[in-house]
């Protein structure tokens, strides 16, 4: 059968109109202003990189940026609020890791991984291992493992609350390690920290950017960086692969996360132009003055840590190790 030139032109047309929708997006987003949503109050490390990225990144994308703040319940209630959003571009979550991969299996929440698309990481933030400057006992990592060998479940250890990266760390450090501490909750990392100084705790994970103001005051001191990358703002501290354990990184990351069924055309420009923000100096100065680092890692390197707390989440939880409290 001859095809005639109607047909041939009929077919092109088609075929240009299967990518339309998405060349469309491409270029008319963004028509309205973004949103930012963050799910924890104002002032804290989520809050800065939001509201610092927010201003490179409403004169790239030539609209208004604004920051939303939807807290509560370690950080779900904002997250639900995005993954019912329209998946359009317009609304989308500035968080950590762990509000999309392990407080999904540790509650009742309407949203999983899945509802999820990443965009980009944003920064990131040291997990250290810190102990009090004038407790002779614990002057090394090596102390800690040494004291927590011969007294197994009796090292008193401290983190901000069930589930967060500091919660994580500690199981991990159990697992790399093979010793059993005694894990102490808290609402928070700086209540913690009150008791660490005030004698009441042995050790607490937490973030360089809590810890930093009582390591310069003399208070506390940083035995381990527990990541794989050394801190700049703690030259001399070991990373935790420096002391020989290989699998471990606790490194706390803020990253931006779109509805899952946002358009491809418009997840890529996001993507592009929060990498570009990144770039900000103010920006960058923000964040280091507080102890974290801008940091968009490459293509691959949000969903992978997506991807590998979730499966840490549901062990831990499977074994009764990570549970809400």
């Amino acid at each position: 059968m001859k095809t005639t030139r109607r047909q041939l032109l009929g077919l092109g047309a088609a075929i240009a109109g299967l990518g339309g929708p998405a060349h469309t997006w491409a270029q008319a987003f963004p028509q309205k202003p973004v949103t930012l949503i963050v799910g924890f109050p104002p002032g804290g490390n989520i809050d800065t990189v939001a509201r610092s990225l927010s201003i490179p990144l409403a004169k790239i994308l030539g609209t208004t940026v604004l920051v939303d703040y939807k807290a509560g319940a370690g950080g779900a209630i904002g997250t639900t609020y995005v993954s019912r959003a329209e998946p359009d571009g317009y609304t989308l979550l500035v968080g950590i890791p762990e509000q999309v991969t392990t407080l999904p299996h540790m509650f009742k929440t309407s949203y999983k991984l899945g509802n999820f698309q990443p965009v980009s990481l944003a920064s990131r933030t040291s997990l250290i291992m810190v102990a009090r400057k004038a407790d002779t006992r614990f002057k090394t990592f090596e102390d800690v493992v040494a004291f927590a060998k011969a007294n197994p479940g009796a090292l008193n250890v401290g983190h901000a609350g069930p589930g967060t990266t500091n919660h994580l760390g500690i199981l991990q450090f159990e697992d790399a390690t093979k010793l059993k501490v005694n894990t102490i909750a808290y609402k928070g990392a700086a209540p913690a920290i009150v008791d660490l100084i005030g004698a009441q705790l042995d050790i607490v994970f937490d973030q360089v950017t809590t810890s930093m103001p009582h390591i310069k005051s003399g208070a506390l001191q940083a035995l381990a960086v527990l990541g794989p990358k050394s801190d700049p703002a703690l030259p001399g501290v070991p990373t935790i692969r420096q002391l020989g354990i290989k699998e471990f990184d606790s490194t706390t990351y803020a990253g931006v996360l779109a509805p899952a069924g946002t358009p491809a055309p418009v997840i890529a420009l996001l993507s592009k132009a929060i990498r570009q923000a990144l770039t900000d100096e103010k920006m960058g100065t923000t964040l280091r003055d507080l102890g974290s680092n801008v940091y968009g890692g490459d293509a691959d390197e949000f969903p992978r840590i997506l991807r590998t707390g979730d499966a840490l989440a549901a062990t831990m939880v499977q074994e009764g190790r990570l549970r809400s409290e």
